[in-house]
C-alpha cells in the first residue's frame, strides 16, 4: 500500500511540475505553484547568435585601491576583447552605482553612492566593442554592507577595498563591430 501511495505521490508531483503559468490565474494570486514554469512564445524579438565552442577565459586580479571599471577596459583593450561575460567577487571601500529611471531617461541614471566598505555579492557584464571600435563594459551588481543591507545596480566606478577578482570569458565567434 505504501509503495502506491509513494508511487501516486510521485506522479501528483510530476504533474504539478508542468503547471505552466498561464494556470496562476486560476490559483490564488499571491502564490506562485510549486514546479510553475514561464510561458512559451513571449519573446518574439528573441535572436540567437552561436558563437561557436571555443572560447579564453582570464581571471583578472585587482588588489586595494584599483578602480574595477576602469581597470576591465584597459584589459579589454590590451586583449582585444571583442565579446565576453564577466562575474567578479571581492570587496570595495567605495563605489558609484546607477539607477535607470524610465520615466525620467533623459536625466540619465540617478546616482547611488557606495561610501562605504562592502562584501561584492554579485557582480556580472559584458564587454563589447561599439560601433566606433571603443571598448566597453557594462556591468550590474550588488554589496553587501555590514549591517546587511545591500546596495547596487549598474556599474559606474567601484574601488577596491581589499581585493577583488573577475573571470572573464570571451567567445570565439565574436561577431564584428557594427559600421
Amino acid at each position: 500500500m505504501h509503495g502506491f501511495i509513494g508511487r501516486l505521490g510521485v506522479l501528483v508531483l510530476a504533474a504539478s511540475l508542468a503547471t505552466p503559468v498561464a494556470a496562476q490565474d486560476k490559483a490564488d494570486s499571491q502564490y506562485i505553484t510549486p514546479g510553475t514554469r514561464p510561458g512559451k512564445g513571449l519573446a518574439p524579438g528573441m535572436k540567437v547568435t552561436d558563437l561557436g565552442n571555443r572560447s579564453r577565459t582570464f581571471r583578472v586580479n585587482f588588489v586595494k585601491g584599483d578602480e574595477i571599471m576602469s581597470g576591465l577596459t584597459e584589459f579589454a583593450e590590451k586583449y582585444r576583447i571583442r565579446n565576453a561575460h564577466f562575474t567578479a567577487l571581492g570587496a570595495l571601500s567605495r563605489g558609484t552605482f546607477g539607477w535607470a529611471n524610465y520615466e525620467r531617461r533623459e536625466l540619465g541614471q540617478k546616482k547611488i553612492m557606495l561610501n562605504e566598505g562592502g562584501e561584492i555579492v554579485s557582480f556580472m557584464g559584458n564587454i563589447y566593442v561599439d560601433d566606433q571600435g571603443r571598448s566597453v563594459v557594462h556591468g550590474h551588481g550588488s554589496v553587501a554592507l555590514a549591517d546587511g543591507s545591500v546596495r547596487g545596480g549598474h556599474w559606474w566606478e567601484a574601488h577596491v577595498g581589499i581585493i577583488a577578482v573577475v573571470f572573464v570569458t570571451e567567445e570565439e565567434g565574436a561577431p564584428a563591430p557594427v559600421k
